[in-house]
């Protein structure tokens, strides 16, 4: 088992190699090889050498020559295998190809012609066929491009976990993973039983359980919210796809939906997405009933004149009813004395 991953791992650099400068790619690699040697038998078992096997690598990657379509060494090797041919990882841990992307990299591999092999295993199932593990995009490319087959490097002996552990892995060195593809990955893992429960997949991608959990909660969102995030599910992450699901429950799909759309459109943060959810949480703040007093005004026999009403705010209404002109009159001027009013203005 442990020679089997360093071989993976051999197959990892190779298919990366041509993607970067090799300072870029060294330094990817050693961080792959790292993440490699947390889980030396890249499943969830105990550590163990494989049967016959001290655990020392005893192959060495192939040498490949793009103009010969294949090349051999001891255990690994290149071959141009037919697009008609080659599957689909039905646990690839990327889920969602931009068009866009496709035809831009057609566009490359038509004028220069695929640079990059992709990573291959035998389809257990149908002899003579076999699954892509890593190059999915190059694979949607060639064909846009015209083309029938892709170089891959061809890998044996790998379990369903290798499968997606591997391509999750590469994904997470090119830093182009998004939070929903491992969201539908990681519910088809536990849905189909390759793992049991979440915190397998803490193991199997070392990622903490808060974050597993976070992205699992994304696939609680409506269809229709969900689909906005499929247009470019890089622009949504964990951060704020989460803030999203605790938003739907407040105000609703429609609300979400475009709530989503302003996330992708405008780069809105998750501490701004968070602030949103919070106001919609709390709701509006209810407006505060003002106080109000009233005044009776009355003559010296108990008659009622009318009323004087403040309120806290200092609004302040007089009204009365005079029938004696001169006492109208004389309230009328003590008042516009009292605001400095020209006695021209009524």
């Amino acid at each position: 088992m442990a020679t089997k991953l360093k071989n993976l791992r051999a197959g990892m650099l190779a298919g990366m190699a041509a993607e970067k400068t090799r300072s870029e790619t060294l330094d990817r690699f050693a961080r792959a090889e790292a993440a490699i040697a947390k889980h030396p038998n890249g499943l969830l078992q105990p550590n163990a050498a494989a049967p016959g096997t001290d655990g020392a690598d005893s192959r060495r990657p192939a040498a490949f020559s793009a103009e010969s379509g294949e090349g051999h060494g001891e255990g690994r090797v290149l071959k141009r295998i037919p697009l008609a041919q080659l599957h689909d990882n039905p646990l690839n841990a990327r889920r969602i190809y931009d068009p866009a992307v496709v035809q831009e990299r057609a566009a490359s591999i038509a004028t220069h012609g695929q640079k990059t092999p992709g990573l291959a295993a035998p389809d257990p199932t149908r002899p003579g066929h076999y699954i892509l593990i890593d190059g999915h995009y190059r694979k949607r490319a060639l064909a846009a491009a015209g083309k029938h087959e892709m170089e891959c490097f061809v890998e044996s002996d790998l379990s369903d976990l290798d499968f997606y552990r591997l391509s999750f892995l590469l994904n997470e060195q090119r830093s182009d993973q998004s939070a929903l593809d491992n969201a539908i990955a990681w519910r088809q893992l536990l849905d189909e039983g390759k793992v049991q429960k979440e915190e397998d997949i803490c193991e199997l991608t070392g990622m903490s359980a808060g974050t597993v959990n976070k992205t699992l909660a994304l696939l609680k969102l409506p269809e229709s919210v969900l689909m906005v995030m499929r247009e470019r599910p890089s622009a949504i992450g964990i951060a704020a796809g989460y803030e999203l699901t605790l938003y739907c429950k407040h105000a609703g799909e429609d609300r979400t939906r475009e709530l989503a759309l302003r996330i992708m459109n405008e780069g809105l943060s998750s501490r701004e997405v968070e602030s949103i959810r919070k106001q919609a949480q709390e709701g509006k703040p209810r407006k505060v009933k003002e106080i109000s007093r009233q005044y009776k005004i009355r003559t010296s026999g108990g008659e009622l004149l009318g009323t004087i009403k403040e309120w806290d705010s200092g609004r302040v209404v007089l009204d009365v009813q005079l029938s004696d002109r001169d006492t109208r009159e004389a309230l009328l001027e003590s008042l516009k004395s009292r605001f400095g009013l020209d006695k021209s203005l009524v």
